[in-house]
C-alpha cells in the first residue's frame, strides 16, 4: 500500500513586485463594489457613513454588504408599494403622500415606521369613531332652529 502523503496545499505568498515587473500584487483589501456585492447600494459611502456615526470600533466589510442588502431589501419593497398606491391613485409620479399611505396599509411595515414622520405626506385618512357624534332628526338642521343661541343679535332687552 502506498503511503498516503498529509501534506497541507498552502497558497503561495505574493512575492513582491519591483518596478520594473509586470505582474502586481493582488491587495488585501475587501473588494466591496456593486459588481462583487450584487446590490445597487454603494457599500464603500455605507461603510463611511457607519464610521462617521461611529457605530462600532471597527466595521467589517460583511456587516457592510449585509446592512445594504437589507436597506436594498426594505427600499425595493416600499417603493413598491408606493408605486401600487400610485398607480390605484391614476398617477405616474410617486409622491411622499403614496409612500406614507403604502406604509400605513402594510401590517408588516407599519410598526417599523411607527415614530416616522414624512414631510409632505398628510395624515391618514378617516374619522375616528369617538369623534362621531350620534344622528338624530335635528343633526344636519341650521343653528338657528335648534334654539342654541337664545338671544337675537342686536336685540335690546
Amino acid at each position: 500500500m502506498p503511503a498516503k502523503s498529509t501534506a497541507i496545499a498552502m497558497a503561495p505568498t505574493p512575492a513582491l513586485v519591483s518596478a520594473e515587473s509586470s505582474t502586481k500584487v493582488k491587495s488585501k483589501s475587501a473588494n466591496m463594489t456593486n459588481k462583487n456585492t450584487g446590490l445597487v447600494f454603494n457599500c464603500y459611502s455605507l461603510r463611511r457613513r457607519m464610521r462617521a456615526s461611529r457605530v462600532g470600533r471597527f466595521i467589517r466589510p460583511a456587516s457592510v454588504v449585509y446592512l445594504g442588502a437589507v436597506m436594498e431589501y426594505l427600499l425595493a419593497e416600499v417603493l413598491e408599494l408606493a408605486g401600487n398606491c400610485a398607480r390605484d391613485n391614476k398617477r405616474k409620479i410617486i409622491k411622499p403622500r403614496h409612500v406614507m399611505m403604502a406604509v400605513e396599509m402594510d401590517d408588516e411595515l407599519k410598526p417599523l415606521f411607527s415614530d416616522v414622520i414624512m414631510p409632505g405626506s398628510g395624515v391618514v385618512p378617516g374619522v375616528h369613531t369617538c369623534l362621531m357624534g350620534k344622528r338624530d332628526q335635528n343633526t344636519f338642521r341650521g343653528w338657528a332652529r335648534q334654539g342654541l343661541s337664545k338671544t337675537q343679535v342686536g336685540a335690546k332687552e
